[in-house]
């Protein structure tokens, strides 16, 4: 009877280190992703991350159009903003960004795939490697970001 007591609440013990580790990792995941990244009070719209977790370059878009920077031969020995290389994406409170998978200006394919992050009720992060965003993980050249005219924008 002692023994299968001891074993059992050994048992429940690993189980609850396990689950309190589990929280702890999914808790401390969640804090990184707001706190890998401090939106600024510039007019920036979104910022656009070389990798998940905020890390690599970072690339601040205003609202409106960008095209994303061609690759030059040496930048693939730097990390700068480049096209088809962004994987994750923070959106300003209000705003609405859309990733492109090419430039406006090609002339064969148009503007292809697109993936649209709204922030409706707080700075929005996505990685784009979730399973809505996946066809445009490294594969973004071009975005729109926008801040006016939604009913969830804010007032400027």
């Amino acid at each position: 009877g002692i023994v299968y007591s001891l074993l059992a609440l050994a048992l429940v013990g690993a189980a609850s280190g396990q689950l309190v580790s589990s929280y702890k990792k999914l808790y401390k995941d969640i804090v990184s992703q707001f706190s890998c990244a401090k939106m600024p009070n510039n007019g920036t719209c979104a910022i656009l991350f070389d990798d998940d977790g905020c890390g690599g370059w970072q690339l601040h878009v205003n609202e409106g159009y960008t095209e994303l920077p061609s690759p030059g031969i040496l930048d693939r020995l730097t990390d700068k903003p480049r096209k088809n290389d962004a994987e994750a994406v923070l959106v300003r409170d209000g705003c609405v960004f859309i990733g492109y998978d090419h430039s406006k200006d090609s002339l064969t394919t148009g503007l292809g795939d697109a993936i649209v992050v709204a922030a409706i009720d707080g700075h929005k992060y996505v990685n784009f490697d979730e399973d809505e965003y996946e066809d445009l993980d490294e594969e973004i050249s071009a975005v729109d970001c926008v801040c006016r005219g939604f009913a969830f924008s804010k007032k400027n």
